[in-house]
């Protein structure tokens, strides 16, 4: 899972250094300067993790392309073929690449026999339900439900009746990214000692009808009566949280929890932070890169040729380029051999003048105030079943 979610968002240009500046623009102000360092450490590690994805496969290959497709689900959602065939039947239990890849055979072959079936589609990947036996549909009657175009659809059809087979097939484009990614991770652990800790106080003496509505919708059944909740921390589908039911363990669900992922997460942009737009206002503040910002509003180009249409020094240009780039105003995109182009972030820039116009503009807002959390359902009378915290399991599927 780790694996096919950072070549995913590589494949489509979705850096974890963008997504870094927008989190501290919208919840920055929550934050004091250690919290900020260490959300700041964990989100440059993955950026690091990110960069060396890029030199490990050849991301114009024809299959991994394939696989890695995007395509719109459920209205707003996107997915692709690799996620629907490694989340949808990922066994929690195996870390190990091989047994997990065996572990997803006997899972896929659990749930395409009698008594299972989909029943929805979202970025997560295939939802699948219990239903009697003998009443379930036809494999492709089942697919052409789903909230999908037609082409995706056919592709899912094609991957499922041949599961084996693509699932080998895609293992071994991502083998290069398997090798390293395992390693990494485990370098990783400690930067996550805070988020282990946040976990374990939020879980502290809390009954799982009060946990789950607010860790999020869940596949499947899992709010049926769930006797036991396991947590899987993800490090690259960072930002996600979601619920799935452990088919091979019957009243037990896995909660999988993005490590940057906190419970009062309610994105209404009054938790941003001065310091972070000042910061930002700063980086264009200055002649030059205010220049250099109006230049890339027209093209995307690398260092030397802005330096060349404004006559800035090569230095200079670097550092301005790296300050705009860290306040999330202009991307970069890696070109052929180590040349770097630069635009515009023209979502970044536009969240900048969202915020100012809340902040300045909007007579009856109040900068300060936030939206209410959504509340916890009251407790349960009964003695609350203690989650079993897991925080070293994870796959780099």
């Amino acid at each position: 899972m780790e694996a096919t979610e950072l070549v995913y968002l590589t494949m489509h240009h979705e850096s974890y250094d963008d997504l870094k500046q927008r989190i501290l623009l919208t919840y920055g102000a929550k934050y004091d300067r250690e919290q900020e360092r260490e959300f700041s450490a964990r989100m440059d590690f993955l950026a690091r993790l990110q960069e060396r994805a890029e030199t490990l496969l050849d991301f114009q290959e024809p299959r991994l392309q394939y696989f890695f497709e995007r395509h719109a689900v459920g209205g707003s959602g996107h997915c692709c073929l690799a996620t629907v065939l490694v989340s949808s039947f990922n066994d929690v239990q195996e870390e190990d690449p091989a047994r997990m890849a065996e572990a997803m055979q006997a899972r896929w072959k659990l749930l395409s026999g009698p008594g299972y079936e989909i029943s929805e589609i979202s970025y997560s990947g295939l939802t699948y339900r219990r239903c009697p036996e003998g009443q379930s549909r036809a494999l492709h009657e089942q697919i052409n439900g789903l909230d999908c175009a037609p082409e995706f659809k056919w592709k899912i059809m094609t991957a499922l009746c041949a599961y084996e087979e693509y699932l080998k097939e895609l293992l071994t484009l991502l083998q290069p990214v398997l090798d390293e990614l395992q390693q990494e991770l485990e370098q990783m652990e400690p930067l996550l000692e805070p988020v282990y800790e946040y976990w374990r106080t939020c879980m502290e003496g809390t009954s799982l009808e009060e946990l789950l509505p607010r860790i999020g919708p869940g596949q499947g059944e899992p709010h049926l009566n769930p006797q036991k909740i396991t947590v899987r921390f993800w490090r690259t589908p960072c930002n996600r949280m979601f619920l799935v039911e452990n088919w091979g363990a019957p009243g037990e669900i896995v909660a999988y929890i993005g490590i940057i992922v906190e419970l009062d997460d309610a994105a209404d942009g009054s938790q941003v932070s001065d310091r972070v737009i000042c910061s930002m206002l700063r980086s264009i503040g200055d002649n030059s890169k205010f220049a250099i910002m109006k230049l890339l509003r027209k093209e995307r180009m690398y260092g030397q040729e802005i330096g060349e249409r404004l006559g800035l020094h090569h230095g200079t240009v670097s550092r301005h380029l790296s300050s705009l780039y860290r306040s999330g105003l202009v991307s970069m995109e890696k070109g052929n051999g180590r040349v770097c182009y630069y635009t515009i972030n023209r979502k970044g820039l536009q969240r900048l003048l969202e915020i100012l116009d809340k902040l300045f503009l909007e007579e009856s807002a109040d900068p300060q105030e936030e939206l209410p959390v959504p509340r916890m359902l009251p407790t349960a009378e009964e003695e609350p079943a203690q989650p079993e915290y897991a925080e070293q399991e994870s796959s780099a599927e």
